[in-house]
């Protein structure tokens, strides 16, 4: 399967950029939180509107489970639309934020694996709506860059090695939805060919166990590699 679908068309609600730009620009003190590891990025912050137990500031609060059940932070009251198109999604869904990369940062190549893994052979999936973007983002997804576009909804296997880059003078920002996938979920996706059918079946059945060895390997290279400054 593609690295990266654009699921717009597919999706019954469409999303208005300059709206949510709008919101996030009225929400005063905006408790944008820093990502948790500073090896693999500079200047990435968060605005969680979704957690493993409603709470924005926390050390886990950013972190990811696919098991935990979750629940919408405070901030969600401050920003309707938001909250519109949350609802919009039909779905379980889990952590929810909006994500921001300031100019001239980058998130460093890396996989999502394990508690982490984000793609539809193991259903669930990890959603991208640009809000603010600029020429200079470049967002490389197993080899291929892509530049995403405001207001789009997107698919993007996040088990491949990726890692985004904003070279520009704005900042990139995102509003990311972790999902489990179901019925009405499935259904905004393309039908899998049969060939696309038995490659998810066999991931979902032989990656699990070589996962913990690749996490290993990264761990080493992280613990190798200097702090982001």
């Amino acid at each position: 399967m593609a690295a990266l679908l654009d699921l717009t068309d597919r999706f019954p609600m469409r999303f208005d950029a300059e709206r949510m730009r709008q919101e996030l620009d009225d929400l005063e003190n905006s408790p944008w939180v820093e990502h948790y590891d500073r090896k693999i990025s500079n200047g990435w912050t968060t605005l969680l509107l979704s957690s493993r137990d409603g709470t924005m500031d926390r050390p886990d609060s950013m972190r990811p489970s696919w098991k935990n059940q979750f629940e919408r932070t405070p901030l969600i009251e401050h920003l309707p639309y938001f909250g519109e198109i949350l609802d919009a999604f039909q779905c379980p869904t889990l952590r929810v934020r909006v994500s921001k990369l300031l100019p001239h940062s980058f998130i460093g190549e890396h996989r999502d694996i394990a508690r982490e893994a984000s793609a539809i052979a193991y259903n669930q999936v990890r959603l991208h709506i640009p809000i603010t973007t600029n020429e200079k983002v470049r967002f490389n997804v197993a080899g291929n860059v892509y530049h995403l576009a405001p207001g789009r909804l997107y698919y993007l296997d996040f088990t491949k090695a990726h890692s985004v880059y904003n070279d520009g003078d704005e900042s990139r920002i995102h509003l990311i939805l972790e999902l489990r996938v179901n019925d009405f979920l499935r259904q905004i996706f393309p039908e899998p060919t049969l060939k696309e059918r038995v490659g998810r079946f066999v991931l979902r059945n032989t990656m699990p166990a070589i996962w913990p060895f690749m996490q290993a390997e990264f761990t080493i290279r992280q613990l190798l590699a200097p702090v982001p400054k």
